[in-house]
């Protein structure tokens, strides 16, 4: 046992003294080639500073149209507000005597994270006017501007990354439109409305549905006014410009479509109908003159995304009675 423990007792001294004979060498190391080592150090530091001040510097706005979305705005926007955006515009396309966004965003707005643009009472292409308004007012100030709905939610990677340093990725150097492709998401069978997230609601992505072809933008800043046109649609609004998808790959310019789908590095999840009940209101809110050919339009749009069940056509036929 005495022979053991003085072993052991060896064994540590030999450590030590090994220890402190590399920790010697390594000053002895530093100090011979300080030069080198400062700059090397100097180098770095200028490095990643360079990186993460290009990156801080970039600023990304969104801007969205709105009408009678209160319900869902919250969540929308604090998705957008967790993926980096710098500042959101929203496009307030209520009726004259209809719903406050101001009544849900009154924090934001204070903190300026948040602008509203009253556009309520427009007619005519009000979503197409002010995406333009939009770019024309804010294109000098911002790196890149998106043009999303509140049913649309994008998904970046890797998991985790801000807006910013996902842009500013090589693969969009020469790109100005990225284009992402819809991902549609069902009802999940999920008849009425429920105070959740949307997005925890509705879990079942249709990755193969032929709607996923349409895409959104997201516009780089500060292009010649040449580039801008009152938009042909609300997905795609300009012509004549480098446009890609989501993995980098040149795609058409004036096609609000992009087939085959790129997901590679990101994706717009789009919750289209939601519940029955949701879907409702959305046809009459799009519908006020209750035009039956609309209504049949819009029924036959809801059941191309979900599985038709007798439950789901009485509630059809009880709402609009023109079966």
């Amino acid at each position: 046992m005495k022979k053991r423990i003085k072993r052991l007792k060896k064994r540590r001294i030999t450590f030590r003294v090994s220890k402190r004979k590399k920790s010697k060498s390594f000053k002895i190391f530093l100090k011979s080639n300080s030069k080198i080592t400062i700059l090397i150090i100097l180098s770095l530091m200028l490095f990643f500073e360079g990186k993460f001040k290009n990156i801080s510097s970039i600023k990304v706005g969104l801007c969205v149209m709105c009408k009678e979305e209160n319900l869902y705005i919250k969540e929308f926007i604090e998705h957008y507000k967790n993926l980096g955006y710098n500042h959101i515009f929203i496009y307030d396309n209520n009726n004259v005597d209809g719903e406050k966004i101001e009544d849900v965003f009154q924090k934001e707005i204070d903190e300026e994270f948040i602008s509203i643009i009253n556009y309520r009472g427009i007619g005519k292409r009000p979503q197409i006017k002010a995406y333009a308004n939009c770019y024309k007012k804010n294109n000098k100030n911002y790196n890149w501007l998106s043009f999303f709905d509140t049913d649309e939610f994008l998904e970046i990677k890797p998991k985790g990354i801000k807006i910013q340093r996902f842009l500013s990725n090589e693969r969009y150097k020469y790109c100005q439109n990225i284009k992402f492709n819809w991902l549609i998401y069902s009802d999940n069978d999920k008849l009425y409305y429920e105070n959740k997230p949307v997005q925890k609601r509705f879990k079942t992505a249709l990755y193969e549905h032929i709607s996923n072809k349409h895409i959104k933008s997201t516009v780089r800043g500060n292009l010649t006014t040449n580039y801008w046109k009152v938009a042909i649609n609300p997905h795609t609004a300009l012509t004549n410009y480098n446009c890609c998808s989501s993995s980098g790959k040149q795609i058409s310019a004036s096609s609000p479509y992009n087939i085959p789908y790129d997901y590679k590095y990101g994706k717009l999840k789009h919750y289209s109908t939601k519940s029955i009940e949701e879907y409702i209101k959305k046809i009459r809110k799009g519908n006020p003159n209750n035009d039956s050919r609309v209504i049949k339009k819009m029924i036959h749009k809801f059941y191309l995304i979900n599985k038709k069940t007798k439950e789901k056509s009485d509630i059809f036929k009880k709402e609009f009675k023109i079966f």
